[in-house]
């Protein structure tokens, strides 16, 4: 199964993010943030890639939501929150982890992360509102 194949490729390569589909490894990454699920967002919506597992750092609900979104089916996290757990169980995506923490921290780890902290209140079945917040995130963090 490749998802042990991306979790490997991951660690090794000192990797953020990594996503596979049927074949093997279709995207790299080492950015930080939302911009490698970004990235891999596009290349979806472009039609270059249909990925089925995914490994990624740090999983919050938005990665989850874009994962599920582009057809992700297995997510191994090093860390990942309670919400982004209950979220990829309620969406169908099988999920591994390292650490489970109760929310994804800032970068300075004093609060809750910006995308996080965004999407709480907004309706998480609604694809287009939820990347709209994200965007809106990314924009003001300097990501896109």
């Amino acid at each position: 199964m490749y998802i042990v194949e991306c979790v490997r490729k991951m660690y090794a390569e000192s990797l953020t993010c990594v996503a596979a589909d049927e074949d093997g490894i279709i995207f790299t990454s080492k950015e930080k943030g939302i911009k490698p699920m970004l990235d891999l967002l596009n290349m979806y919506e472009k039609g270059e890639c249909k990925p089925l597992y995914q490994s990624d750092m740090i999983i919050g609900k938005a990665a989850v939501l874009i994962a599920d979104h582009c057809g992700v089916k297995w997510i191994y996290a090093d860390v990942v929150s309670e919400a982004a757990i209950k979220l990829s169980h309620e969406r169908g995506i099988d999920i591994a982890y390292r650490e489970k923490v109760p929310r994804i921290l800032n970068r300075n780890k004093t609060e809750e992360g910006p995308y996080e902290a965004e999407l709480n209140g907004v309706d998480l079945d609604d694809f287009s509102l939820v990347m709209e917040t994200v965007r809106e995130v990314a924009v003001r963090l300097g990501q896109l």
